[in-house]
């Protein structure tokens, strides 16, 4: 479709896209990203911990929590995309590969609440995976890849509890909290699809966390791998006008590297079409 102007708003997981984009001249870069786990806890721990003698309260519903910490080895480690009263989903969008996310329904009355817990990854992170800008994808294929071998195939998503992570044992049961993962889940070690500097930066930022809100840290606290789409690896650049190396196009939201959520995306987008608006109000 010939146009004057276009806005690319692709999404995250778009990678044949970008690929493409890229082998056809679009100016790019590598960013930091994040990535790591989902976290369980009991949806009525959760809200005893937030509201205290007020938890129950159906005027409140499911509590919510953000949080986050700068680990001893100076790795910040954030939640994301919390969903109270939720489940973990499978959101895989290639073959071979396991990647989680979490959703909550209108009621939040789910058993568990989770989020994500993420580790921040810088583009130095990613150089043992080529000189190619695309570098950081290779890097979320691979422990995508490590986590479905791990899960034993059919898209079951391998879990840990995170008393065992934090003693470096593997996990053989489950605790109270019972994983939410719908294709199934395989009780595993965390450590053989996810690098060491992660899943270390995970048990120390939970024993934090776990001072914050009561029972964070309890022992059969389940989290699932791999959470690796919080945002995308690439930046696709853009001038003054929030236009790519291509005239009239419009890189915007995720997949384009200028947002980090549902919200900021949204931002984006409005960013973008105020500058299409602005154009041709000058012409």
């Amino acid at each position: 479709m010939k146009c004057e102007k276009a806005v690319f708003a692709i999404g995250h997981s778009s990678r044949d896209t970008v690929e493409m984009l890229l082998n056809r001249g679009i100016s790019m870069e590598k960013k930091p990203f994040a990535v790591g786990v989902r976290i369980e806890h009991p949806r009525k721990m959760i809200d005893e911990s937030r509201y205290g003698k007020f938890a129950g309260n159906k005027r409140l519903g499911a509590a919510e929590y953000k949080l986050n910490c700068r680990t001893s080895s100076g790795r910040g480690v954030y939640s994301f995309c919390m969903c109270p009263g939720g489940v973990v989903i499978a959101s895989s969008s290639e073959e071979g590969g396991v990647v989680t996310n979490g959703m909550s329904e209108f009621a939040r009355d789910a058993e568990n609440s989770n989020s994500a817990l993420l580790v921040g990854i810088s583009p130095a992170d990613t150089n043992g995976f080529g000189d190619s800008v695309l570098a950081g994808t290779a890097f979320q294929r691979k422990i995508e890849k490590a986590a479905y071998a791990l899960g034993g195939g059919g898209h079951k998503a391998p879990v840990q509890l995170y008393g065992d992570l934090k003693n470096g044992r593997a996990s053989d049961a489950l605790g109270d909290v019972a994983p939410s993962y719908t294709p199934g889940v395989t009780p595993s070690d965390l450590r053989e699809c996810l690098p060491e500097f992660i899943t270390s930066s995970i048990a120390e930022a939970i024993c934090i966390f776990g001072k914050q809100i009561k029972g964070f840290d309890r022992y059969d606290a389940v989290l699932t791998a791999v959470e690796s789409r919080s945002s995308s690896p690439v930046r696709m650049l853009r001038d003054e006008k929030m236009e790519s190396s291509v005239s009239g196009l419009y890189p915007c939201g995720e997949g384009a590297g200028y947002a980090g959520g549902i919200t900021s995306a949204a931002v984006d987008g409005i960013k973008c079409a105020e500058k299409i608006i602005g154009f041709y109000k000058n012409i």
